[in-house]
């Protein structure tokens, strides 16, 4: 009997040995599986060009020019007008020679037939308002011009041209729109 109490104590004292041994590992081995590492910040990706629109109205007429203000992309532009249905528009092309402006019917734009260059603007293109009935508030009209952009790609023959129908994902979209206005 007093042999298996022997044994039982060397037993005991063996397990607590153990036990403190292996608690010795057991903060290096639960760092491995709790420590994780955050990464943050950004970098911009300029993907294409950016424009901005200038309106100047004068005697029910605005005068529209697209800018390029990206540093080093060349870009193809576009414009689109919406306007109330009494409305009367009509478009005059103000560049040299009177031909740079061009309407498709077939989507309702007016393409600007130049290449825009990074830094350049449009010629001038005329939208006149007319129609409007002797008792309209000529002040508040609204006549929206919107206009678009597309960087200059090239085909296999090394010819500009523009792809319209290209999308091009806003990156805010991935960060869940935390990431600053991307800017040239």
């Amino acid at each position: 009997m007093k042999k298996m109490e022997s044994y039982k104590k060397v037993w005991i004292a063996s397990a607590a040995a153990l036990c403190m041994v292996g608690s010795m590992a057991l903060p290096g081995s639960l760092a491995y599986f709790t420590t994780y590492v955050s990464a943050g910040g950004s970098q911009v990706v300029h993907m294409g060009s950016q424009t901005e629109i200038h309106e100047d109205v004068s005697a029910m007429t605005k005068h529209v020019t697209i800018t390029n203000t990206s540093q080093m992309n060349d870009c193809y532009v576009r414009v689109k007008v919406f306007h109330g249905g009494q409305l009367k528009i009509s478009y005059t092309d103000k560049s040299e020679a009177g031909n740079l402006w061009s309407y498709s019917e077939e989507d309702g734009y007016w393409y600007y037939g130049a290449i825009l260059p990074a830094g350049a603007s449009t010629e001038v293109l005329d939208v006149e308002i007319g129609g409007l009935p002797e008792d309209y508030d000529r002040d508040s009209f609204n006549v929206v011009v919107i206009q678009e952009c597309t960087p200059v790609i090239y085909d296999d023959a090394g010819n500009p041209t523009a792809d319209w129908n290209t999308v091009y994902s806003d990156y805010r979209e991935a960060d869940g729109g935390q990431g600053e206005e991307a800017r040239d």
